[in-house]
C-alpha cells in the first residue's frame, strides 16, 4: 500500500515570520517563546515532526541559497552539503584576497572573527543574479550568550561588538535588498541586551505552546505510535485522542511526546491520572518549581468559611459564571487584601475547590543573576498562557509583581513589573485566566495593576466585627478541630470575647491551646470552659497593633464595592478614610 504525506500548513507565527521575510522591510529576526518544541513538516499517513532548525531548513527555507547555523559550541554549520560547499569556494577566493587560510583551517568559532567574513559573504551573495536558489539565511542559536542583558558598563569587549554588528546588520539597508536574513532563537527575548530586543529594524517573533488543536493533531498523527515501537496509543484502556489533547494543555509536543512514550514502552495505560500527575510533573520541571500545582482540598467549598459574607457571595457569582464559560464577562483578576491572619488563602482554596479548575501558585522566580528573573518570569506567563482555563493564585503580590520606580537593580523590577501588566491587560485572555492577588498592603500595589482589566475587583477580608461572627469562628474552626463546645462556653465567647477583632488565625490558636490543656490533663478532645478561659487569659497578640490598623485601613481604600465593607466604614467619607490611612501609617512608620 503507498503512503502518502501532505505538507503542513504553516503555523501562526510561521505565517506571520513569513508575512514580515517577504515584506522586505527586516533583515534580523527574533524567534522567542517555545523554540524547543517540534513543529509539523508533513501530515497524513507519513506526518512528520522536527525540531526548528529542521523546520526552518525544510519547511520554510527549502530553496535557499545558503541556509547556515551558528551557535558559540559548535561554530557555523549548513543545512546540506552543497551549500557548505558553495560557502568554502567563496571562502577559497576570500583567502586568496585577504591572506586567510580558512577554506582549510575552517571558518573561524569566535563570533567577533566569523562576522566580518559573514558580512562579506552576505554583500557578495547580494550582488549574485537572481536564480532559483539564491539568498542567505543566518540562523544564531542562543544568542543570549553573545549579547547577554547586561549593564554596558559590566558588558565586555566581544559582547560589545557582538551587539554593534547585530545592530548594524538589521539596520543595513543592502541587507534587505539582497535577500539577506539574519534569525536569533532564544528562549527568552529578555535574557538578550534590550538594545537589540527594542531595535525598531529587529522583527519579533513569539512561539507559544502549542493549542488544543495543534496537540490533538500532533496524537492523530502516529508519530507516538512509530515512536513508542509496541503499544498503540488508540489500544483499548487509553483515554480517547481528543480527551488526552484537551487534558495536555500547558505541554510542548516534545514534552506530550515524552509522556506517553514512556508510558507506552513501560505497558502503562494512558488513564486520566497518570496523564494528570505527570503534566504536573513536567509542567513543575519545565518552570524549575516556579509555578506550583494546588490541589483542592475535597469536599471543601465556601460553606467551610467562617464570616465574610458579603465576600463569599461575590465569589460564588464568579464561581458560577466559570462553571458556566461566561468568559466574556468574567474579571481578568481578584485583588483579596486584608490584615494579617484574617483567612486570604484559606477563602482562596474553598472558592479554587468550587470553580473546578485548575488551580496554580507563583513561587519565588528572582535571581541574582543577570537576565534569569526575566527568564524565569518569562517561562511562567508562557505556561500559564497555554494552560488555560486556569486559577492563578499570588500570594504577597506587592512583592512579586513589583512596580515602575523600583532602584538599583538595573531596572530588573521594572521590566518584570512591566511584563506582568501587559500579560494581565491582554483582554484576549479574559476567562482562560483569572488573577487572584493577595496581600496585607494593597496600598503598595502599583496603581496601574488595580484599574479596571486587570485587578478591577477588590474584595478585602476583614476581622469579626461583632459578637455574632466571633461566636461563628469559634463555632467553625472548633468543628474542624474536632473540639466540641458546650453552650456555656458558647455564652463566655459572646461575652467575654465578643468585642475583640478576632482572626481565624487568633481563634484557631486560642482552641489549639485550649485543647492541649485538656490533653495535658489526659482529658484528651474534651476542652471544658476552664481551659478555653485559661487560653484566652494566656494569649497575647504579638502583632504591632498600629500595623494592623494600616493593613485594615489600606484594604478599605483598596475596596472596589462598599457592600464588601463593614458597616462601619461604609459610609466614612474618602477624605477622612486617607486622613486615618496617613496617621495609621505615621503610627506604624510604614
Amino acid at each position: 500500500m503507498t503512503t502518502t504525506a501532505s505538507r503542513a500548513p504553516l503555523p501562526a507565527w510561521a505565517a506571520e515570520l513569513a508575512r514580515l521575510w517577504n515584506g522586505g522591510a527586516h533583515s534580523l529576526f527574533l524567534l522567542h517563546g517555545n523554540v524547543f518544541d517540534l513543529f509539523p513538516l508533513a501530515l497524513g499517513e507519513r506526518a512528520e515532526y522536527a525540531p526548528l532548525n529542521t523546520f526552518l531548513s525544510r519547511r520554510l527555507f527549502p530553496a535557499r541559497g545558503v541556509l547556515c547555523f551558528f551557535d558559540i559550541g559548535e561554530g557555523l554549520t549548513f543545512a546540506t552539503p552543497a551549500m557548505q560547499q558553495r560557502f568554502f569556494e567563496w571562502l577559497r577566493i576570500y583567502d586568496e584576497v585577504e591572506g586567510t587560510d580558512f577554506h582549510h583551517q575552517g571558518a573561524p568559532r569566535q563570533f567577533a572573527q566569523l562576522a566580518p567574513v559573514l558580512r562579506r559573504f552576505f554583500l557578495h551573495t547580494a550582488d549574485q543574479p537572481i536564480v532559483a536558489e539564491r539568498g542567505v539565511t543566518l540562523v544564531i542559536s542562543f544568542p543570549e550568550k553573545l549579547v547577554p542583558a547586561a549593564e554596558e558598563s559590566g558588558a565586555s569587549v566581544d559582547e560589545r561588538m557582538a551587539l554593534v554588528t547585530l545592530l548594524k546588520w538589521a539596520a543595513a539597508a543592502d541587507l534587505q535588498l539582497g535577500d539577506v536574513g539574519v534569525m536569533l532563537i532564544t528562549e527568552t527575548a529578555a535574557e538578550l541586551h534590550a538594545d537589540l530586543v527594542q531595535h525598531p529594524h529587529v522583527a519579533s517573533i513569539r512561539i507559544p505552546l502549542p493549542d488544543t488543536t495543534a496537540r490533538q493533531q500532533f496524537l492523530a498523527s502516529g508519530s507516538i505510535d512509530r515512536h513508542a515501537r509496541g503499544p498503540k496509543l488508540g489500544d483499548t484502556g487509553n483515554i480517547p485522542l481528543d480527551d488526552l489533547a484537551r487534558r495536555t494543555s500547558g505541554l510542548s509536543l516534545l514534552r506530550i511526546e515524552q509522556l506517553v512514550v514512556t508510558a507506552l514502552r513501560a505497558g502503562e495505560k494512558i488513564s486520566l491520572d497518570l496523564v494528570s500527575t505527570s503534566k504536573r510533573r513536567l509542567i513543575e520541571e519545565y518552570c524549575q518549581g516556579l509555578v506550583r500545582f494546588k490541589d483542592p482540598k475535597p469536599g471543601v467549598s465556601l460553606d467551610h468559611v467562617a464570616t465574610h459574607v458579603a465576600a463569599k457571595a461575590r465569589l460564588r457569582e464568579l464561581a458560577w459564571l466559570i462553571r458556566h464559560q461566561k468568559d466574556d464577562v468574567l474579571e481578568r483578576g481578584v485583588l483579596v487584601p486584608g490584615r494579617i491572619g484574617v483567612g486570604k488563602s484559606f477563602l482562596i482554596d474553598c472558592f479554587a475547590g468550587e470553580c473546578g479548575l485548575p488551580v496554580v501558585e507563583i513561587g519565588e522566580f528572582r535571581s541574582k543573576w543577570v537576565g534569569e528573573t526575566e527568564r524565569q518570569q518569562a517561562r511562567i506567563l508562557l505556561t500559564i498562557r497555554a494552560l488555560g482555563p486556569v486559577i492563578v493564585v499570588v500570594d504577597e503580590a506587592d512583592a512579586v509583581f513589583g512596580n515602575r520606580s523600583a532602584e538599583g537593580d538595573s531596572g530588573v523590577s521594572t521590566r518584570v513589573f512591566a511584563a506582568f501588566a501587559a500579560h494581565l491587560g491582554d483582554s484576549s485572555l479574559r476567562g482562560r485566566e483569572l488573577w487572584i492577588a493577595m496581600t496585607s498592603r494593597p496600598d503598595l500595589l502599583s496603581i496601574d495593576l488595580k484599574r479596571q482589566g486587570r485587578f478591577g475587583l477588590c474584595v478585602p477580608l476583614f476581622a469579626a466585627q461583632d459578637a455574632g461572627e466571633v461566636v461563628e469562628l469559634f463555632t467553625v474552626i472548633a468543628r474542624v478541630r474536632k473540639i466540641a463546645l458546650s453552650p456555656e462556653t458558647i455564652e463566655y465567647v459572646r461575652s467575654t470575647l465578643g468585642t475583640r477583632p478576632l482572626t481565624g488565625s487568633d481563634v484557631e490558636a486560642i482552641l489549639v491551646r485550649a485543647k492541649e490543656r485538656a490533653v495535658l490533663a489526659q482529658r484528651d478532645a474534651d476542652v471544658q470552659l476552664a481551659d478555653l478561659r485559661d487560653a484566652v487569659d494566656s494569649f497575647i497578640d504579638p502583632l504591632d497593633p498600629d500595623l494592623l490598623a494600616l493593613q485594615e485601613l489600606a484594604a478599605v481604600l483598596a475596596c472596589s464595592d462598599r457592600r464588601f465593607l463593614p458597616a462601619r466604614y461604609r459610609d466614612v467619607s474618602r477624605a477622612e478614610l486617607n486622613a486615618a490611612y496617613a496617621h495609621a501609617r505615621a503610627a506604624a512608620g510604614r
